[in-house]
Formats: structure tokens, sequence, C-alpha cells
């Protein structure tokens, strides 16, 4: 691609982002300094979620046969799960390994690729669901080092080249094996029998070991019960406490919420979460027979849903098919090198924005008292996540409105008609006053808040401690009433 046409787009996919940006801006309405309304990420979350932008890789036994079986391209699913969607035979598809040869693999190739993309970290396929494990392990042989001529751990090269370059490191595990004993299910919704997790946990150890710092692990598929997710995970804090965890262990243990493939994040959405993109919806893993044109188109495109999730507070994870030799498809190489100059000209587009519904702004009256209904309280949401990818559910996970006053006065917060879980407590934020009351402190009235003369006050309602990131408020009230107090009123309980 010449420099011409990569300036001539990059200019407008910079609007295009800033657009974006702009707009989560002008969504929050009140003013955001030490306002008290942001719900602050760990610092874990926060370093992963300054990121911002990493690169994806699937590459395995189906690599090698490229969406094709017998011959005859394999239409149906994605191609990294040609075994299911072709009924290979495990017999069959084990032979597969003595041919992957991955004669054309070069860590620093595909980790360079990455850095020239503006990605910060990458995600691996340590392995998919045919249970073909791409890294050395001593848990089964039907490994990569093992089984394979190319002999070599390319998980242990590649978080080598990634410390070289500053990159970080993530694998991406599935729970779902069918080498271990799971069918074939469309879903993939298999439970995990119990025999199964000696091996997982195995797995998550060397992995977890073995391959120096993880930033992040991508869990994927099957339908664990609470306890065996909170186990897995377990694994992962014992031994990469810095590593965030997605959503896709499910039962809500994870530490970020993950989109569906390809899924734009909808106005409001609250991070952490994560946007997993490829550069072709139809396939994840290396497809020979892929129609691949319009680059360009391809790069504005792709571009536009990295500063969309950027602008929305989220992570953005763009994925690579390299084919069974472990070379990069070049339609592929020459966009993430596309977007890597538009964000070399244009660095806004990666920014971290804050996303938040419009707000209301609901005057005092004369005497200093404001009535806010329950509809004119907007919505920040999210997901949570039972036990599989079809169990997902929405949340609201905060609630916000404004308040403007034309003289400085104090008042209480009242809350009408309010029911709440038996034990939640709640953080109300007024400006940058907070505090933490339980469900019938809301009723009784909490304060005093201090209300300036003559400006915009944000007002927001969180869980004070959730249980996971995503948890609903659980709250539901009438209308929050602020009622002006006299001078050295004492605070409510």
């Amino acid at each position: 691609m010449s420099k011409y046409v990569v300036t001539m787009w990059a200019a407008a996919i910079a609007l295009l982002a800033a657009g974006s940006v702009a707009s989560a801006a002008v969504e929050q309405a009140a003013p955001a300094a030490a306002d008290g309304t942001a719900a602050p990420l760990s610092p874990k979350l926060e370093a992963w979620r300054k990121l911002g932008f990493g690169m994806f890789v699937h590459w395995g036994l189906y690599s090698e046969l490229g969406g094709v079986w017998q011959g005859k391209p394999v239409t149906k699913g994605y191609s990294e799960q040609i075994q299911s969607w072709a009924k290979i035979a495990h017999a069959d598809y084990a032979k597969v390994a003595e041919r992957f040869s991955a004669q054309n693999f070069d860590a620093d190739a595909i980790c360079g690729l990455a850095k020239d993309a503006g990605a910060r970290y990458i995600v691996v396929t340590s392995k998919h669901h045919d249970g073909f494990a791409m890294f050395d392990t001593k848990s089964t042989d039907f490994n990569v080092v093992k089984r394979t001529p190319f002999g070599k751990d390319p998980l242990k090269l590649l978080s080598a080249a990634c410390r070289k370059i500053g990159l970080g490191f993530g694998v991406y595990f599935s729970l779902v094996d069918w080498h271990a004993g799971h069918a074939f299910d469309p879903n993939n919704n298999n439970p995990i029998p119990p025999l199964m997790e000696p091996l997982i946990e195995e797995q998550l150890r060397e992995l977890m070991t073995n391959y120096g710092p993880i930033t992040e692990v991508w869990f994927d598929m099957s339908s664990p019960t609470p306890a065996q997710s909170r186990k897995f995970a377990a694994i992962v804090r014992e031994l990469q406490p810095q590593a965030a965890i997605n959503g896709r262990i499910w039962n809500n243990v994870g530490d970020f919420v993950t989109l569906g493939d390809n899924e734009a994040p909808p106005p409001g959405l609250q991070p952490p979460f994560e946007v997993p993109a490829s550069i072709y919806h139809e396939t994840w893993g290396y497809r020979s027979w892929q129609k691949r044109e319009g680059a360009a188109e391809k790069v504005r495109e792709l571009v536009h849903g990295l500063s969309e999730a950027r602008a929305r507070g989220g992570n953005y994870l763009l994925n690579i098919g390299p084919k069974g030799d472990g070379s990069i498809v070049p339609f592929e190489a020459e966009v993430l090198r596309g977007i890597g100059a538009s964000l070399r000209e244009h660095p806004a587009a990666l920014e971290v924005g804050r996303s938040a519904p419009p707000v209301k702004i609901v005057a005092a009256a004369a005497g200093g008292s404001v009535r806010i209904a329950r509809d004119q309280w907007s919505a920040g949401t999210s997901f949570g996540f039972r036990n599989g990818y079809e169990t997902q559910y929405p949340t609201t996970i905060v609630l916000s409105a404004a308040v403007s006053s034309p003289k400085a006065h104090a008042a209480m917060l009242r809350f009408d008609g309010v029911t709440a879980p038996a034990n939640a407590r709640y953080r109300i934020a007024v400006g940058d006053q907070v505090r933490e009351q339980d469900a019938p402190s809301l009723a009784a009235g909490i304060g005093p808040f201090a209300l300036p003369a003559s400006g915009t006050v944000p007002l927001s309602i969180r869980l004070a401690t959730p249980a996971f990131p995503a948890e609903d408020l659980g709250l539901k009230f009438d209308a929050v009433q602020l009622l002006p107090v006299a001078a050295g009123k004492e605070s409510a309980p």
C-alpha cells in the first residue's frame, strides 16, 4: 500500500476516531474531574486497560488443514474447529501432526507485526478445542513438541520474542477438549467431567509457570460449574497475580467482560471489557480459500472498531491466523501494518475514554429541593455470565444523574420506594462526596451533601463492593429526593 493511500485514508480514520472519543466525552454531560462517580479499577486491571490493543494469534493443527478436508473446503463453522464440522476421526486428525513442519514459523516476525500494528500485547492459542497442546507439556503427548516434525515450543519462542520488544504476552486456553473426551457440540457448551479437571489444572500450572510474566489469560467455551471456574482462576491468580482473566472462564469469576466475537460495545457499557475481533468474521484460524480483498477498506473498518472500543473504555484484541507452515498471510500483514500507519499518524485513536449514557441534568426548585424520578437516571451497563456462552444476561452496574442549583446549600438524599437485596451496600457519590450505606439507610435519608451555587453536580449509585465487576445493582426505587437541610444539621446514619 503506498504512503499516499495511507495518508488519504488515515485522515478520515482520525476524524472517525476523534468523533468516537468526543462522543464518549459528550455523553458524560456532568463534570468528570474529581466527581467521585467513576468506579476505580484495580491497579492490575488499570494496567491491563492501558495496554488497550492486542493481537490475537490462532495457530494449531487446524492451520495445516487450512479449512480443507479430503480435498474439499469445509464451509460450515470456523476453520479452527474443522475437526468437529468435518467430523474428522481422532486418529485421522492426529495424523495431521505428522506433516506439521512449520518451516516458516518466525516468532520475531509475528511479534514484530504486532508491534508494527501498534498492539501492546499478544494472546496466543496454547490449546484450542481439538485438545492439541501448542506448548511443551508433560500432561499429554498430544502436543507440538512430541508429535510434529517442528518439534519446538512456539509459546517459549513467542514469549521470549515479546519480552525482547516490550510486548505483553498472553495465552488462550480452551476448556473444551475433544481429544480428552468432550463430544463434538456445535455450541461448545460441554460440561467438564471431574476426570478432566486434573488435565486442565496441570496444563494451566505449566502455562502459568514456564513462560515468564503473563498479561492475559483468555479462557474459552465449555460449561464449567462455579466451583470449577473458581478453581481454574485460582491457579492463574496464585502463579500470575498480575494476569487479567477474561469473562469466558464463566460464572462471573473473570476480571473483565469478553464481548461476543466481533461484537461492537453498546453505548453505556462499562469497563473493563475486551472486544475480540477478526479480520474476516467467517474464521479465526487460517482458511486457504478465504476471500481476501480491499485492504484499505478493511483497515478503515478495523480502526473504527478499535477506536470505538477505546473510546468506550475497553480493549480491542485483533486476530491473525498464520498458515500451517507458520508464515503470516500477506493480506493480514498488510492490514495490520496499515492499522499501525494510521495509529502512528493519529495516536488519539488508542486513547482510552469513558463510556456513559447521556446524563440528564435536573434543576433544583426555588427552595433547593430536587426530585429525580427513576426514569431520569441513566444506566451504565455490563454483562454477567453463568456457566456458558448462551447464559449471558444484562446488568446495570451504575446509575447516573446530575443536579443544578441556583444557590449553595446542603441537602439530604432520600430514596422513595426502595427495594434491594439483603445486606447490599451502595456507594452514593454527589460530586466528590462519597458515602457507603445499606438499603434501609437510603430510605431513611443520607447526607448532608454540599451543593454549590450555579453549578452542575454529578450523582451516581454503585454497589460498594461488587462480588464481580458486572454484578447488577439489584436496587429498585421510585425516586430520589434531595431535600435542603439547615446549617449544622447532623448527618443521617
